[in-house]
């Protein structure tokens, strides 16, 4: 059923004084919100109708009404009104993401922090979606007399190192040997199009120096399923913990689920494209009733992207958090651009 105006604005007036307050909104409230241009008989009559129709309910101890999860999406959907974010708040997080930017992997963790401080919820980050990027650079480097160190970059700027020991003193001109071998072979592939096959026809080519390299190769193979794999950086998990929205029970729940990360990728996958508001149980994890989570992509000049997201009580003040986020993405995926051009120019 279409609301009319009138419901509309009444129950706009009880969503953003529910966010505001967390207690069971009165028809006082919304008169006053509306500006006394309507009757409190009248407001009585609106709210009255809105909870028949499944958008407010009653909490059994106040004469006042809660917004439900459908009445969430229907504001987010059609009646709230956005926030401008202000130059001062833009400088103010551009001066969070400063100081990370020459680091890509070190840019995301701190959008994730600053998304969290300035939103007061937790926030997730991923690092780019590696499935289609290439190896850009692979280092070899002695550590110890029976140890080096494997490096690989790849072109969206995700750096990922291995440790690999051998049975024996390692030569610095193995190592070199090793690591071009492996740059002449690799450089300029995509992570997917490195498998084991292609491994072990590199140690067949390496002739003597092939079993003294196993060890390597084998780490190097590993590495590079590695970096094909989105890493996720959390923030702000005790933010949930302020909200007096969450219980105890209901706290350590959702505090569970975002220690998986594994489900936090797929739920993250799940949702992909623009700006998207996830509202309790739509995303058919229990763990999530009673919490949202707002997620976007921040796309890269390559055609690369990753998740940024929100996660916190479905009492959250969108109109303020969706700007902030927005921004965010947006700033993240202009300064990783830069860098990687920037890599590109320095070879």
């Amino acid at each position: 059923m279409e609301l009319g105006e009138r419901k509309q604005r009444v129950l706009a007036a009880i969503i953003e004084a529910y966010i505001l307050s967390g207690e069971p909104v009165g028809s006082k409230t919304v008169v006053e919100k509306l500006d006394n241009a309507v009757s409190s008989a009248t407001i009585r009559n609106e709210m009255a109708e809105l909870s028949a129709l499944g958008y407010l309910e009653q909490p059994h101890t106040s004469a006042g009404r809660v917004p439900t999860a459908q009445a969430f999406r229907l504001y987010i959907d059609k009646l709230m009104k956005r926030r401008r974010l202000g130059e001062d708040a833009q400088r103010e997080l551009d001066d969070m993401l400063k100081s990370s930017a020459s680091d890509p992997e070190r840019l995301i963790e701190e959008a994730s922090q600053a998304l969290a401080a300035s939103t007061g919820c937790a926030a997730v980050t991923t690092t780019p979606d590696q499935q289609g990027t290439a190896i850009r650079r692979i280092e070899v480097m002695r550590v110890s007399p029976r140890s080096a160190v494997l490096l690989l970059m790849t072109s969206a700027g995700v750096l990922r190192s291995r440790m690999c020991r051998f049975d024996f003193e390692v030569e610095g001109e193995l190592l070199q040997k090793l690591g071009g071998a492996l740059s002449e072979a690799f450089v300029g592939l995509p992570l997917t199009g490195v498998g084991l096959p292609q491994v072990q026809g590199l140690l067949v080519s390496l002739g003597e120096y092939g079993l003294s390299c196993a060890p390597a190769l084998t780490a190097f193979y590993e590495l590079v399923h590695e970096a094909a794999e989105a890493d996720v950086m959390l923030s702000g998990q005790l933010n949930l913990l302020r909200h007096p929205d969450y219980q105890l029970d209901r706290a350590r729940s959702l505090l569970d689920f975002l220690a998986r990360r594994e489900l936090l990728v797929d739920m993250l996958a799940a949702h992909p494209g623009g700006l998207r508001v996830v509202l309790g149980n739509e995303s058919h994890r229990p763990e999530l009733d009673g919490s949202s989570i707002i997620v976007t992509r921040y796309l890269l000049g390559d055609g690369a992207d990753g998740s940024i997201g929100i996660i916190g009580p479905l009492r959250m003040d969108y109109a303020a958090a969706i700007p902030r986020l927005e921004y965010i993405a947006k700033t993240v995926g202009r300064l990783l651009t830069e860098m990687l051009d920037n890599m590109d120019h320095d070879e």
